[in-house]
């Protein structure tokens, strides 16, 4: 019986998979191509047909846990029988539960997609925008329903973006218990709040 052959795509996600294993055991300077093709069944020349250099690897991975959690951030807007206060705050969490649990269970990994965020600063724009336009989504939507009043959605959630920075950066949340960190995360949010109520 015969198989039908692999996509460009399919091998590359998993170059990307086997990379991940690789990182998060060894780390992103201690992991060399080789070991990264070998762990995929290829030769280290065919696995330089897909990506370039290991920079190259890292950056897709880095790509990869972005959109893991732009997804649950987009989960959160369609989560029913919510608020949109209650959405706003599950927002906030949901954005530091997964950022703690990236940082205390895959370290290695963490300062990968920091180490290559340090050099594309354009996939922190992109995906601080992302964020941004769906916190103004939120926003909006406490807008129709007269719970908040916001004049400039884009603006506020902006300010939002900026005032939560604390609860993404892993030199805040590295020594800090979940517990303590969705704490201070909820009285931020609360202060937030009020300031938007209609």
């Amino acid at each position: 019986m015969s198989t039908v052959a692999a996509t460009a795509e399919e091998i590359k996600s998993l170059i990307l998979d086997k990379a991940v294993d690789r990182f998060i055991q060894y780390g992103f300077g201690k992991t060399t191509m080789v070991e990264i093709a070998k762990d995929c069944g290829m030769s280290a020349g065919n696995l330089y047909r897909y990506f370039e250099s290991k920079f190259d690897i890292g950056v897709g991975v880095a790509q990869l846990y972005i959109c893991k959690a732009e997804q649950i951030l987009r989960d959160v807007l369609k989560r029913p029988g919510l608020s949109p206060s209650q959405r706003l705050e599950a927002f906030v969490l949901e954005k530091l539960r997964f950022m703690h649990s990236q940082i205390i269970e895959q370290p290695n990994v963490q300062d990968l997609v920091d180490y290559i965020l340090d050099d594309r600063w354009d996939l922190v724009e992109r995906h601080r925008d992302v964020q941004n336009s769906l916190m103004a989504e939120i926003l909006s939507e406490g807008n129709r329903t007269g719970e908040f009043n916001v004049s400039d959605v884009v603006h506020t959630a902006n300010a939002i973006y900026a005032l939560t920075t604390k609860f993404r950066l892993p030199h805040f949340i590295k020594n800090v218990t979940l517990e303590g960190l969705e704490q201070e995360a909820k009285a931020g949010v609360d202060l937030m709040i009020r300031g938007i109520k209609g």
